[in-house]
């Protein structure tokens, strides 16, 4: 978060820059995206099949997708965060298949080969067009679950506050972004992802999961959230875990997760944890 730190510093002092052109380089720093366009069977082991979605505003977007169990609802959306790609989120998102559920790497306008540049709104707006497009794809009936992680998560929030979910899952999410600029900074924000407000809007199963480690989102953030979170949350504490999550130990506690949302047991999940982990539930 320091990174954003210095750059609002830099819009102040550049008297040169007018205030929507310190927006324009707060937001380059906020999202880091690249419109470089990824080939997708240098990140996975099983190749997905792409995914396109149009925008409201007419942008084609590329997302990936694994089909699941023909007769299996469960729809998992995975959404990756800043500096990141759908490369590296099907490099996440492939520890999700195997188990039947249907998998799809969300992407956003202006990663990965994708057109645009991402903003609050429309990154949420591109959410939810994913999430259309799935029920398309799966039908009306599928039960759709947010992954997301870091900013990622924070996409998955304000889109779960929006529209209807089975659950949510965070990995490494931040609590609001406003909160990581110097003081009287803030204003110079032009989105400020207060994650503490979503998630008090959303009316399905959430599950945080953090680790101790993390050197850009600290506990205190995690610990926010988990306050501001509604019923039922599950909070798990990975001891040493950094903000890059490894999803060969994760992917089976989210697809747990998934089912016990589905088997209304979200009490009792997770059934093991990993030697050290917490657990906290409200």
């Amino acid at each position: 978060m320091s990174r954003f730190r210095r750059t609002f510093t830099a819009c102040l002092i550049a008297a040169s820059l007018t205030l929507a052109g310190c927006a324009g380089a707060v937001r380059d720093q906020i999202y880091q995206a690249s419109d470089k366009t990824i080939d997708i069977a240098q990140w996975t082991h099983v190749r997905p099949q792409p995914f396109p979605v149009k925008t409201a505003d007419g942008l084609s977007l590329t997302g990936y997708y694994w089909p699941g169990e023909p007769m299996d609802r469960d729809v998992i959306l995975f959404f990756h965060g800043r500096g990141s790609n759908q490369g590296v989120a099907a490099r996440y998102a492939e520890h999700l298949t195997g188990r039947g559920d249907h998998v799809i790497v969300v992407s956003y306008r202006g990663f990965g080969g994708n057109p645009g540049s991402p903003t609050q709104a429309s990154m949420v707006d591109d959410g939810r067009r994913f999430i259309a497009q799935a029920r398309t794809l799966i039908g009306s009936n599928a039960r759709i679950f947010l992954v997301g992680h870091s900013l990622g998560g924070a996409v998955a929030l304000h889109v779960a506050a929006t529209m209807p979910v089975a659950g949510v899952v965070t990995l490494s999410t931040f609590d609001k972004l406003a909160e990581s600029t110097p003081g009287g900074m803030s204003a110079l924000l032009p989105d400020k992802w207060n994650n503490l407000d979503a998630a008090t809007k959303i009316r399905a199963p959430l599950v945080m999961i953090h680790g101790t480690a993390d050197d850009r989102v600290d506990m205190g953030q995690a610990s926010a959230l988990f306050a501001a979170a509604g019923h039922p949350t599950d909070w798990l504490i990975a001891p040493g875990a950094g903000h890059n999550p490894d999803m060969a130990r994760l992917g089976p506690l989210v697809s747990e997760a998934v089912e016990a949302v589905d088997d209304d047991a979200l009490g009792k999940y997770p059934t093991t944890l990993p030697a050290g982990w917490e657990v906290r539930r409200k």
